[in-house]
């Protein structure tokens, strides 16, 4: 089934996902002891001792939101 939706991740959006998640340069574990880095990323790379800089964050942040926003632009199949 084609795309019927070409949505995208908006500055505003980001802001508020900056704004909740906060900015942690250096790695540290979550609540449940996810190791966790920047505006909320983690994955494999997030490891102890772990520290990047502010515009690697926002890096990080952009590709984790480009995952979002391409499965919604897949599965929803009604236009919004």
């Amino acid at each position: 089934m084609a795309n019927v939706n070409n949505l995208s991740y908006s500055d505003q959006g980001l802001a508020l996902t900056e704004q909740f998640e906060g900015l942690q340069l250096t790695a540290y574990q979550d609540p449940v002891g996810v190791w966790t880095i920047g505006y909320g990323h983690t994955g494999a790379d997030v490891q102890p001792g772990l520290t990047i800089t502010q515009q690697q964050a926002s890096d990080l942040l952009l590709q984790d939101v480009a995952g979002a926003v391409a499965a919604v632009n897949q599965l929803v199949t009604v236009p919004l």
